[in-house]
């Protein structure tokens, strides 16, 4: 079998992906701690919060943000969720950081009519980029 840029087999596997965002949003709790947060604008805060669907190696999973005390939290659906901060001077983008101060960040965009309709994931160390599309309730 050929290998290259049409190769059957992903860089990343499903699994092993999720495991990693799931200990990226465990550790970032902690890592939050120790940097100031910033309480957010009531109105955006609820246009951010809502489940979100997200597609990996064909594999669907969901991811939930939550507000909380003005602050934005998030997780994979069912996980216990963690502080995000805002990026300062970029709408509507927030941060996580790992214990070794890796960075992953989250940009929410509106779609045409103006509604928050996607969260691009991207952990830049891992080289990893994800589309988040919000669930309409």
């Amino acid at each position: 079998m050929r290998k290259g840029k049409y190769s059957s087999k992903n860089k990343y596997s499903f699994v092993g992906v999720m495991m990693c965002l799931l200990f990226i949003l465990c550790v970032m709790d902690t890592a939050s701690f120790t940097r100031q947060e910033s309480k957010l604008d009531p109105k955006l805060l609820d246009e951010l919060v809502g489940g979100y669907e997200f597609k990996i190696q064909g594999q669907t999973g969901a991811f939930v943000f939550i507000a909380e005390e003005g602050k934005l939290m998030g997780a994979p659906a069912g996980e216990h969720p963690s502080v995000l901060e805002p990026v300062k001077g970029e709408a509507m983008s927030f941060v996580g950081y790992s214990p070794d101060g890796t960075k992953h960040f989250f940009k929410f965009l509106r779609d045409e009519e103006g509604k928050v309709a996607k969260c691009i994931l991207s952990i830049p160390a891992m080289g990893l980029v994800a589309d988040m599309f919000k669930i309409e309730e």
